[in-house]
């Protein structure tokens, strides 16, 4: 569920809650039947309330509406990947080849530092996703910037090709800074 949707069924649920204290005001007799007749009067012939009410119609319908679909598709396709192999397919997950990705570039000599980000693209019934990785790096001033991009494009391409049998991974480097001086590991207490 998305935030807008979140924000209007939280909207939503104050509305009831208060309703329901008020009629529960009204039966206890609080506040006399009378006076709440005479402003319900004033209200029912205004085009304010119906406006108001058609707006409340309209949030329960997009309520129900997220409240009976079903995301499992969707929600599939963006944490998993769906490869297809001789006997039968195999869901790889999204984290999974991210940290494949990046265990196989800190690999690489003269990598001091990689962000890894794996994005899945997959048309709505189609058979084929498209997986693409996006690598931000922090190299060594002792190598040259297109030698190592070039090993660390084959490297990956070459590992998840083995691993995972994914022929069409599309990786993209930004060099982020490049320093003499290598990362320090933090100590662990």
């Amino acid at each position: 569920m998305g935030v807008i949707n979140r924000i209007l069924l939280f909207i939503y649920t104050i509305a009831f809650a208060v309703l329901s204290l008020a009629i529960v005001v009204l039966c206890t007799g609080v506040i006399p039947i009378e006076l709440v007749w005479n402003n319900f009067l004033y209200l029912y012939g205004r085009y304010e309330t119906g406006v108001a009410a058609f707006v409340v119609f309209l949030v329960s319908i997009q309520l129900m509406g997220i409240s009976f679909s079903s995301n499992k598709k969707m929600k599939y396709a963006s944490e998993a990947i769906l490869i297809h192999g001789d006997l039968g397919d195999v869901s790889v997950a999204v984290d999974a080849v991210k940290n494949l990705v990046d265990k196989t570039a800190r690999a690489v000599r003269g990598i001091r530092d990689v962000k890894v980000r794996v994005l899945v693209e997959a048309a709505k019934g189609a058979i084929d996703t498209n997986v693409s990785a996006h690598l931000t790096v922090v190299i060594g001033q002792e190598i040259n910037v297109t030698e190592i991009s070039d090993q660390l494009q084959t490297a990956i391409k070459e590992n998840v090709k083995n691993i995972l049998g994914l022929e069409t991974l599309t990786v993209t480097i930004a060099v982020d800074n490049i320093t003499n001086v290598a990362l320090q590991k933090q100590r662990v207490m």
